[in-house]
């Protein structure tokens, strides 16, 4: 199936938000060790793992709100096919690579 249904079992929402989860997870973990790591080629090998979760993210909130999602990337310049770009942070991380936060 290619489309999302209209209306989901309870079922699925549950595993849904379980994705959702396994995902956010995955990601905040994947956070910390970018702040950890030193060089520069694992870096970026966590950074497109943390954008592939991040993209996960996104999808799963879309089809919860039963948007379309995109996942290309607008920009006419570059190269980049995330969504996600790790240099542009919006948050605020503390020095264990967690999300703080914002009161």
């Amino acid at each position: 199936m290619d489309t999302v249904p209209q209306m989901i079992s309870t079922k699925d929402l549950a595993y849904i938000s379980d994705m959702f989860g396994w995902n956010y997870q995955a990601y905040k973990q994947i956070q910390h060790y970018i702040h950890e790591v030193q060089q520069e080629e694992i870096k970026e090998v966590l950074e497109n793992a943390r954008n592939l979760h991040y993209q996960h993210m996104l999808l799963l909130l879309a089809i919860l709100n039963g948007e379309e999602y995109e996942d290309d990337c607008d920009c006419e310049t570059c190269d980049c096919d995330d969504v996600y770009n790790g240099d542009n942070d919006e948050y605020e991380y503390d020095e264990e690579g967690e999300v703080e936060d914002e009161e």
